[in-house]
């Protein structure tokens, strides 16, 4: 028999698309702020936030792709 905590528990899938969207969520800052200091005078700061912008690309292109492999149907 199982108990009524899990029977009302959300389904894994639905679970893991709320942390991929928070995930999200929790980037967007810095992504915004790189993104100003990526308009810097100084050539190093616009670097710096250049090597930052493509690592939070890479970021948020692996849970497109999580989130894609979740919206697929079960073998």
């Amino acid at each position: 028999m199982t108990s009524p905590a899990s029977d009302s528990a959300p389904p894994l899938d639905e679970t893991l698309r709320r942390h991929i969207h928070d995930i999200r969520g929790h980037l967007s800052p810095a992504m915004l702020r790189a993104d100003s200091l990526a308009l810097s005078g100084d050539e190093r700061t616009r670097q710096a936030a250049q090597d930052i912008l493509k690592a939070l690309d890479a970021a948020t292109k692996e849970l497109g792709a999580m989130r894609r492999l979740l919206a697929r149907p079960a073998p």
